[in-house]
C-alpha cells in the first residue's frame, strides 16, 4: 500500500488556501456583475478606467519613494547601530533589541498621532509632513530591519570574521562593511521586503500624517473602494503584479549572493 505523503498534501493546501483570494479578485476585476457562484459576464471596462488615470500612477510612484526612502534610512541606521554593537559593545545588544521591539506594542496609530503632535508646529526640514512619515515608518519597520539582520550577523559569525580580518590588517568599520555586509545582503533583501510590504498595504499612518496631501497607493484604493468592487479589485490586481515583481528583482539578487 502506497505511503501517502501528508507534508506535501499540505503544502499543497497552504499554497491553494494563500492563491485563492487573489485568483478570486482577479476573476472579479473582469466580472461585469458577480452576484451568483459564478460571475455572469466578464469585461475590461474596470481596467480601462484605472489604468488611463494619471492619479493612479502618481499615487504608485509616491508609496514606492516612501519606501526607498524609509528602507535605505532605516538601513543604514541599523547597520550603523549594529556595527557598534557587534564590534565595541556587544553587551548592549540586549538593549538594543528591547528598543526595537517596543514598535510591536505601538499602534501604528499612536506613533502618527505622536510624531504630528510633536512636529506639525516645526518649522524647516522636521515640519515637512513627508520627513514625518518617513521617520514614522523608520520606527514602525524597525523591529523587521533589527532582526533579520541581527539574525543575519549571527549566522555568519560575525565577530569572528572582523577578528579574523583584523590580523590580516583590515580595520573594524572596513571588514564590517566590506566583507561583512555583503555576506549577510540576503538577509538585509529579506528584511527590506517584509518592510515594504508594510508601508505598501499602510493606510493609518500616511492617512493621520500626510492626509489628501500626499495620496498614495493605499489611499487610492480606499477612495476607490467607494466607487467599484471591480474597480477596486483592479487596484488590488495592480498593485500585487509590482510587488510581485520587485519581491522576484529582489530575490534574484538575493541568490546571487550565495
Amino acid at each position: 500500500m502506497k505511503k501517502v505523503n501528508f507534508s506535501k498534501w499540505m503544502m499543497w493546501v497552504t499554497a491553494l488556501y494563500l492563491i485563492l483570494p487573489l485568483v478570486l479578485t482577479f476573476l472579479y476585476s473582469f466580472s461585469s456583475e458577480w452576484i451568483n457562484v459564478l460571475p455572469t459576464g466578464f469585461t475590461f471596462k474596470y481596467y480601462m478606467q484605472i489604468l488611463p488615470r494619471q492619479d493612479f500612477y502618481m499615487s504608485l510612484a509616491r508609496t514606492l519613494l516612501i519606501c526607498v526612502l524609509t528602507i535605505v534610512l532605516a538601513g543604514i541606521l541599523m547597520l550603523l547601530a549594529m556595527y557598534v554593537v557587534t564590534v565595541y559593545h556587544p553587551k548592549f545588544d540586549k538593549y538594543l533589541q528591547i528598543l526595537c521591539m517596543i514598535p510591536y506594542a505601538l499602534q501604528g496609530i499612536i506613533i502618527a498621532i505622536s510624531i504630528l503632535t510633536l512636529y506639525s508646529g516645526a518649522k524647516g526640514l522636521f515640519g515637512s509632513r513627508i520627513i514625518m512619515l518617513v521617520g514614522t515608518y523608520c520606527i514602525i519597520i524597525l523591529p523587521y530591519m533589527y532582526q533579520g539582520i541581527r539574525n543575519a550577523l549571527r549566522a555568519v559569525s560575525a565577530r569572528e570574521l572582523i577578528e579574523a580580518a583584523q590580523i590580516l590588517g583590515c580595520t573594524r568599520f572596513y571588514a564590517f562593511f566590506r566583507i561583512i555586509v555583503p555576506n549577510i545582503l540576503s538577509g538585509i533583501i529579506i528584511s527590506s521586503m517584509l518592510s515594504m510590504g508594510i508601508i505598501f498595504g499602510d493606510f493609518v499612518v500616511v492617512n493621520v500624517i500626510a492626509g489628501s496631501s500626499y495620496q498614495t497607493a493605499s489611499m487610492f484604493l480606499y477612495k476607490t473602494m467607494a466607487q467599484s468592487g471591480q474597480a477596486t479589485s483592479v487596484v488590488i490586481v495592480v498593485m500585487f503584479i509590482i510587488t510581485l515583481i520587485l519581491s522576484t528583482i529582489a530575490f534574484k539578487l538575493r541568490n546571487k549572493t550565495h
